[in-house]
């Protein structure tokens, strides 16, 4: 690990030439694409992945490139809270991850226990276009470029079990690993709530529960993971069906009075119907208490990172380190919203205490501490 004081020492030798890139990027002498280069490794999202759509593609940049695209990152968050609605949760500081769930949780208990009428639909993002968006928030044509070179031009290889193949280009599209790619996803899906508003202000479309939120609530956004809430209105489901035509409808949600049109709903968006739980930010949703089979997801994790193999080849003290630093993080997340249920709970205790004292799952010991 590099102390800081080493690290200021070699800043003595590259701050000539890494200040002497800097001046020629500001006077646009600088040939950005020659640094501006890759590596796509595809991580599985999903066990047993056999399709492109289940790999999660991380791009590995080249460190000379990724200091502009940081320092870029650096200017546009000391703005980002004027530039982007609290609608959306992520990647800012001073916002959690976690308000959107309990927003979305405490709305699914005002429509049943007051016995409200509306729909929610659940969205992902199409496309994004990033320049136009960056002139609509107010950015400077030299700014718009700056990003354009960021995000435009690069060349990438994708790396197939460890061998990479030949190099080709990118012509647009945000990649991950890009310091700079979460603040401007976060800056483009924002035009989504603030057109939104605009519709709100000349009628077309009406926010849910105006008493409890200003304007009334129409949109959460985490990154491209975006619920609308809609009253039950059939003509201002079609205004706003008319503002989504850069996303994808997921599914939806009716309650009340909504579940007798659910048909006319799927039939004008496009979508199914969904069922109960659903996941959002990777929790289960329910508007009733969770039961046991929710919860099958954590089990199952654990039982993956338990192989028998793993305690064969470990002592006590790194079966101890393993439990302690890796699995009873595992759950935190769920942890952190919902109460465990006390079946789950003995469950997952039973997990952890047969691989600390049997560790092989084929030939049964005795547990010398209950």
């Amino acid at each position: 690990m590099v102390s800081h004081r080493n690290s200021i020492r070699f800043l003595e030798y590259i701050e000539p030439d890494l200040m002497a890139l800097f001046e020629d990027f500001h006077r646009g002498s600088l040939a950005l694409n020659r640094l501006n280069f890759g590596n796509i490794t595809l991580i599985p999202k999903v066990g047993d992945a056999n399709r492109i759509q289940q790999y999660r593609p991380i791009c590995l940049l080249n460190v000379s490139f990724k200091i502009f695209t940081k320092v870029a990152t650096n200017r546009l968050v000391k703005v980002a809270h004027k530039i982007i609605r609290p609608s959306q949760t992520a990647f800012l500081p001073g916002r959690n991850i976690m308000e959107g769930a309990v927003v979305l949780h405490e709305r699914f208990m005002n429509y049943i226990r007051k016995n409200l009428t509306g729909l929610f639909l659940k969205l992902t993002s199409k496309r994004l276009m990033i320049r136009y968006t960056m002139r609509m928030k107010g950015f400077s044509h030299t700014w718009c470029d700056w990003i354009r070179s960021f995000v435009q031009g690069g060349n990438v290889a994708i790396n197939v079990n460890g061998q990479n193949g030949s190099f080709f280009q990118t012509m647009k599209g945000l990649r991950q690993g890009d310091p700079l790619s979460p603040i401007l996803f976060n800056v483009v899906a924002d035009m989504l709530a603030i057109i939104i508003n605009r519709a709100k202000v000349a009628g077309k479309v009406n926010g849910v529960i105006p008493h409890l939120v200003n304007d009334g609530l129409s949109i959460l956004q985490y990154a491209d993971d975006t619920v609308i809430f809609l009253d039950h209105n059939l003509e201002m489901a079609r205004n706003m069906k008319a503002l989504l035509l850069t996303f994808i409808r997921v599914k939806f949600f009716c309650f009340g009075q909504a579940k007798e049109c659910e048909n006319d709903y799927s039939e004008l968006f496009g979508c199914r119907v969904g069922t109960f739980p659903f996941r959002y930010l990777g929790l289960p949703m329910h508007y009733k208490k969770l039961r046991n089979s929710d919860w099958k997801t954590i089990e199952e994790r654990f039982e993956q990172r338990l192989s028998g193999w793993k305690g064969k080849l470990l002592s006590v003290g790194g079966r101890l380190m393993l439990i302690n630093s890796v699995l009873s993080s595992l759950p935190m997340f769920m942890l952190s919203f919902f109460a465990i249920p006390k079946g789950v709970l003995k469950k997952l205790e039973y997990f952890r205490s047969r691989f600390f004292w049997q560790n092989d799952q084929h030939k049964k010991k005795y547990h010398l501490i209950r």
